[in-house]
């Protein structure tokens, strides 16, 4: 009011009554405006004029947030989001497959059955979690496959183990109600601060008066939340979000409960005025010049707390270390991915170019044998068929008790060949007898 032009002559009243009551009151001109945390709704606007909001506001849910029961939890696959498994299982079987495939024509370890060169596989590539793994690798493309493949391992195992500590090492702390329609079928009790218009709000909602309980100071609100519906508490406060925001920014109050999202969004607290009133353009200006200085913080840190006001719908936020996703490890995916796949086709190249060559070599081998087998057998063909007088086959003998040489025939003894058969032999035709010359030792 200070910072009015002209200053304007006033005089402070204390009402008591609802707030309702008092923009009644101003509207049939008992007061000439109403100063303080008065809601501007829809109802009040239309026999009243409101200055600018001086803060946001809103209606939400104060609930008390309870450790989690001891039952068994799947809690060590939270770290990871589905996508993420899939994509680590995946690579693992694939990595093994490119392993098994490097290694299955040099290395006997990766060689057997189908059942044992399976097993083999898997275990080796699963092994390099703890990088234990102790089978022999020969070929230098799966060594480069396995190194990029531990550098993945190593990282995603770090990531895991820290987010999995974040995990179990926050405080476990869930609502009782979640949101707002859970409150309204649930039948409990419900909480509202006395003369706020929250309670006409909640009955033009579907919940009875009957299920109402009003309440006035912070210690009220905190016992009623914990002695609950079924012990002469209530199971949720709906009060405005400055409220409430206030409550929690108490020390003794922070830890036990929390406060849910958006439920009704009001423009905020205002100033309310007669219909026309001049004072309702002044104040509204000098309500938007302290706003923006350093001024209008400290006001609001004083009297509503440094707690941020949650005005956007939603339920209260996961207090658990946000899982990690596929697209942090995208990157990583695709290098090795990448070399698997290029070491493979390196791997399957190598491979039909040693069986290019070997079959290259056996059918080198195969005409050179089939060469020599034709030389051989048309020398035999020549022998049997034809024989030149060179190629008459001499026998050696060894006989130490005798000495000379022996000519043998059809004509034995001392006498003399026929000179016909000798014609016949110089003429080069072969003769009905054959001639054995045996040599001995002189």
């Amino acid at each position: 009011m200070m910072n009015l032009h002209p200053l304007p002559c006033y005089e402070y009243l204390v009402f008591n009554g609802t707030y309702d009551e008092l923009v009644g009151n101003v509207s049939l001109g008992v007061y000439d405006g109403a100063v303080g945390d008065v809601t501007i709704t829809a109802e009040r606007v239309t026999t009243t004029d409101f200055t600018m909001p001086y803060t946001q506001s809103g209606v939400s849910m104060l609930v008390l947030a309870e450790d989690e029961p001891d039952t068994i939890r799947w809690t060590f696959v939270k770290p990871l989001t589905r996508k993420l498994w899939l994509a680590t299982v995946v690579f693992f079987f694939y990595t093994g497959f490119v392993v098994w495939m490097i290694e299955l024509p040099r290395n006997q370890e990766y060689q057997g059955s189908s059942l044992r060169q399976c097993s083999t596989a898997l275990y080796f590539v699963f092994s390099t979690l703890t990088f234990s793994h102790g089978h022999t690798i020969k070929s230098p493309l799966s060594k480069i496959v396995v190194v990029i493949w531990c550098f993945v391992v190593l990282i995603l195992v770090q990531s895991y183990t820290a987010s999995l500590s974040s995990i179990l090492t926050a405080k476990r702390l869930r609502p009782w109600m979640t949101d707002f329609d859970q409150l309204r079928h649930s039948g409990d009790f419900v909480g509202y601060q006395d003369d706020s218009f929250v309670r006409s709000f909640l009955m033009n909602h579907n919940i009875s008066e009957s299920r109402l309980r009003n309440y006035t100071t912070k210690e009220e609100y905190a016992d009623a939340l914990w002695k609950g519906s079924n012990n002469g508490g209530v199971s949720a406060i709906v009060d405005e979000i400055p409220y409430l925001t206030s409550f929690l920014s108490d020390r003794r109050y922070g830890n036990d409960f929390r406060m849910l999202g958006c439920i009704y969004k009001t423009p905020g607290f205002g100033f309310a005025f007669n219909l026309g009133s001049p004072l309702v353009h002044n104040l509204s200006t000098a309500i938007l010049n302290l706003a923006g200085g350093d001024e209008g913080s400290r006001i609001e840190v004083k009297w509503f707390g440094t707690n941020s006001s949650p005005i956007h719908a939603g339920t209260i936020p996961d207090t658990d270390s946000a899982p990690l996703t596929l697209e942090s490890f995208s990157g990583l995916f695709v290098i090795t991915g990448s070399i698997s796949t290029l070491m493979l086709l390196i791997s399957i190249m190598r491979f039909i170019y040693a069986k290019c060559i070997e079959l290259r070599r056996a059918d080198v081998e195969s005409v050179s044998y089939s060469g020599t087998d034709d030389e051989s057998r048309l020398l035999q063909n020549g022998i049997g068929g034809n024989p030149s007088p060179d190629q008459q086959p001499l026998h050696e003998a060894g006989n130490n008790h005798s000495g000379g040489v022996h000519m043998s025939g059809e004509n034995a003894g001392d006498t003399e060949p026929n000179p016909v058969q000798q014609n016949g032999m110089h003429g080069g035709s072969v003769p009905a007898g054959h001639t054995q010359i045996e040599m001995c030792d002189v």
